[in-house]
Order: C-alpha cells, then structure tokens, then sequence
C-alpha cells in the first residue's frame, strides 16, 4: 500500500477534524495520545507537530479505527475494508465457496441497480428489498441471513471509513472531551442529563470514569437512572444536604421512592459515609439509600450495612460500566438495581 504525507501540524489537525466530524466529539492533542497511549500512534502525534509525518496507509487506519473506537464510536476497533472480507469468509466457511459467490453477485447486481434508481427519484439511500428476497427466493433463511451480513458490513463500513462523507449519527453539534473531565458545561442534546457521547466514550474507557468532574458523574448517574424508567430529580450540586437524586417510581409524589448519593472517588466508602446516608433516608422518608460510587465499598462499610440491616445499596465501578455497555448506542438493554 502507498503512504500519506502531512506538513507539520496538519497530522493532528486531521485527525481531530475527522474524528470530530465522525464521532461527534472534539479531543484535543492531549486526549488522543492519552486514548492512543502504548500503541506508539501517540508518539506519532507528537513528532508530526515538529517535523510532519510520512504515515503508511495500513497504520493510518489502523490509527483512525482505534481512535474511532476508544473515542466511543464503535464497540471495538474495526479493520475497515478487511471487515467485509471477514464476512465474506465467515458466509463461505459455513455455506461453501459457490454459495458466497452467489451472495455477493445478488448484492452487487442489486446495488448498482439501485443507484441507478435513486439517482433518476432523487433519493440519498438505497432500498435493500430486493436483494433481501432474491438471496431468500434462491437460498431460503440462510440466503436471508448471509445477505443482511453483508448490508449491515457495507452500511457500517461507509459510516465509520475516514473516505466518506457519511458518519453513524447525525449530532447538530460538536462536544469537547474536555467537558466531561476538566470544566462544567449543562452539554446533553442526545440524552436528558447526560449526553449520549460521553456514555459511549465511558463504556470504551473503564479506567477514565474516576476523573469524570464531580458533576458530570451525577448528571451519569440521573441519566442512567432516567432511562431505566425512573422520575429523577437532579439537585442543585451544592448545599443539597448529601442528596443528590431522588427518584420516583411513576410519580413525583411524596417522598422519592429512594435516594441517591453520587461519590466519584479513588478511596473505599467508609462507614462513616454508610451512616450518614442512613440519615438521610430517614429524613426523606424513603425506602432505600443508594450510593453510587467509581470506587467500591470498604470491608467496614458493607459489615455496618449487614450488621444494622440498613437500607442501602452498593452501585460501585463495576456495576455502573455494566449500565455503560447497556446502555451505549445503539443498546437497548435496561439494567436496574
């Protein structure tokens, strides 16, 4: 394969362009070297501020897939063009050689009809119904099957490459990485509380989510609460008395249902902190006291629990990257407490 040449400070701009303009997120030189960080990549960026870079064509994108994927996009890193091969060989290991032969000729045979077509009706998307009932009319489900592999590789291929104009998401705006970690901005056009990319960036990157800002983390924790159904009240942020959310069950009637209390923190929850939401659950009158935290418990505080049967909950890391992959697009499983 050829290369790509670009002058001094071109490579990175590039790539935040590009990156921007697929995911719908903005990161500076910084995040991306922190997101490409032991792949070499990052050192990359660095040295093509000071002198350009010469790139091959198979390391840029490898670069830009990985990038795509620990950015939020996709669910793992994808391999572009070699992704359509993949399912080209997955369909013809199980049905055979002539069978993925013919799968692929009703594909391209229909697509070149149906851009005939839609330039003449001035549509911007192809109808895949008539390959669909070609490959089921020829070979039944397994034809049905093989064929929608192969739309779906297309489709998500066209989205996702670096070479099309196309991109997964139509997002009206563009959100700043930096928004989620080092300053506070209300940013939530894809979501109530939380917008949509920054819980798809979250579900790539486990290890960042104790660095998310303080408020950011209980905007997380009302969305998330938000999609699983629930009422949620987010407080102010300050002087909110240790609460943070309350939650109802269908109605903001009476007391919340129960109550949460957000802790973005490195060190274990305490017992100290345990019985002070005790506290709060019997001044609220609710049934339960959840503590949402990017830590864990402490062995002392999950013994106070069991010993005095208080009724608190433990939602710690682990459970919360669970809620991420639920709930990263384009999931649609809920996960409750």
């Amino acid at each position: 394969m050829g290369a790509i040449w670009f002058d001094k400070h071109r490579f990175a701009d590039h790539l935040h362009e590009i990156i921007g303009y697929k995911s719908g997120v903005a990161a500076s030189i910084e995040h991306m070297c922190d997101l490409l960080s032991g792949t070499g990549f990052d050192d990359e960026i660095i040295s093509s501020e000071e002198h350009g870079i010469r790139i091959r064509s198979e390391d840029y994108n490898t670069l830009y897939y990985n990038l795509l994927h620990k950015i939020g996009v996709t669910d793992r890193p994808l391999d572009g063009i070699f992704e359509i091969f993949n399912i080209s060989r997955e369909i013809e290991r199980k049905n055979g050689a002539d069978f993925a032969h013919s799968i692929q000729e009703i594909y391209h045979r229909h697509v070149e009809t149906e851009i005939e077509k839609a330039i003449q009706e001035g549509r911007k998307s192809l109808n895949p119904e008539g390959m669909m009932r070609e490959a089921a009319r020829i070979h039944g489900r397994a034809g049905l099957d093989a064929i929608m592999l192969l739309i779906e590789g297309y489709d998500d291929l066209m989205k996702h490459s670096p070479n099309t104009a196309m991109k997964f998401h139509q997002y009206t705006n563009v959100v700043n990485l930096s928004d989620l970690f080092d300053q506070y901005n209300p940013i939530a056009e894809e979501g109530t509380f939380l917008d949509q990319r920054f819980i798809d960036y979250l579900s790539n990157n486990a290890d960042k989510l104790g660095e998310v800002h303080w408020r950011k983390f209980e905007e997380l924790t009302a969305e998330c609460f938000q999609r699983f159904g629930y009422i949620v009240d987010l407080g102010p942020g300050s002087n909110d008395d240790g609460v943070d959310l309350r939650v109802w069950n269908d109605a903001r009637d009476g007391a919340p249902k129960f109550i949460i209390q957000c802790k973005r923190i490195k060190s274990k929850i305490d017992k100290v902190t345990v019985k002070g939401l005790y506290a709060d659950v019997l001044h609220e009158g609710c049934e339960l006291g959840v503590l949402v935290t990017s830590s864990e418990f402490s062995v002392g505080a999950r013994s106070t629990i069991e010993a005095r049967s208080y009724p608190i909950e433990e939602v710690n890391r682990e459970s919360i990257m669970k809620w991420l992959k639920e709930l990263r697009t384009p999931g649609t499983g809920i996960v409750r407490v």
